[in-house]
Order: C-alpha cells, then sequence, then structure tokens
C-alpha cells in the first residue's frame, strides 16, 4: 500500500493521509491511471459504478475522518462544460458528474483521453 503521509504539530498530534490519483473510462470501463506521466496513491483499481450516473472509487483501507475531497474536471471534460463532486465517505469516494446543471450519463463520459483528478485527505 502506497500513501503520503504528514504529522500535524497539534498538542496531540494527528497523521494525515493523502490520497489522489487520475481516472479515465476506456472502452466502458474506468481505470486507475498508472504510467509515466500518471501515479496513483492510496486508491483501490476495482472502480465500479453504484449507478448510471455515478463512480465509486475505493480507498485501500478505511480512515478516521474525512480531512477533505477534491474531484476535478481535466481540460476535456471542463471544455465540455462537465462538472464534478464527490461524496467522501471514510473508505471510498462516490463521484457524481453533471452538465448545465442536469445529471449526465456515466456513458457520457466516454471521451477519448478525458480525466478525472481525485485528491482527498484523511485523518488515519
Amino acid at each position: 500500500m502506497s500513501v503520503l503521509k504528514l504529522h500535524t504539530n497539534e498538542s496531540s498530534p494527528r497523521t494525515v493521509v493523502i490520497i489522489a490519483g487520475v481516472i479515465r473510462r476506456i472502452n466502458n470501463k474506468w481505470q486507475l491511471i498508472n504510467d509515466q506521466g500518471h501515479a496513483p496513491i492510496g486508491l483501490k483499481a476495482n472502480i465500479t459504478e453504484p449507478t448510471t450516473s455515478s463512480i465509486q472509487v475505493n480507498f485501500e483501507k478505511s480512515y478516521a475522518q474525512v480531512l477533505t475531497c477534491s474531484i476535478t474536471a481535466d481540460e476535456t471534460y471542463a471544455r465540455r462544460g462537465f462538472v464534478f463532486g464527490g461524496s467522501c465517505g471514510l473508505d471510498k469516494v462516490i463521484i457524481y458528474h453533471s452538465r448545465a446543471g442536469e445529471a449526465t450519463l456515466n456513458t457520457d463520459l466516454n471521451i477519448l483521453g478525458s480525466n478525472i483528478w481525485i485528491h482527498v485527505m484523511m485523518y488515519e
């Protein structure tokens, strides 16, 4: 398991874990990108679609508390008006997406080379 850990300077120090990665839809299946230009950290590769308009990315382990969660469209999705948001739990993030205020379908995201960026910070 690969994670990046930071330690707080508080009177009761806690460990902050950074979880991050990039996902891409290829042949109607989500993939965690791990290549020369992309490196995931703390994410499992088994990405699922709980509904026709959501994507679930699991963490390698469960954490104590959520600090931050940011889901970002790359420039290709952004130019086409897609907006992404995450519902972050202790062991996963569920990504929702829309365009012009209307929910979109996962199949609408089949745009060659487009990425969704995931950035999460958790307390261990």
